[in-house]
């Protein structure tokens, strides 16, 4: 089972982090992780696979 990030860890890890490794290894889109850091879109509506995609991301430079 995966312990997800909750939603002040991913907005603290897609701040810290390149937008640009992060959707590069997510494929998520740059824009759509930067609307998440200004606000734009609410980080809470988050579809669930991209908190898994970005999850596995943390936990593997986590390791």
């Amino acid at each position: 089972m995966i312990k997800v990030l909750s939603k002040e860890e991913m907005m603290n890890f897609i701040k810290s982090h390149s937008r640009y490794q992060i959707a590069q290894a997510t494929g998520i889109s740059e824009q759509t992780l930067a609307n998440y850091v200004k606000g734009r879109t609410d980080i809470g509506g988050m579809s669930f696979d991209k908190v898994i995609k970005i999850t596995q991301y943390y936990n593997s430079l986590n390791r």
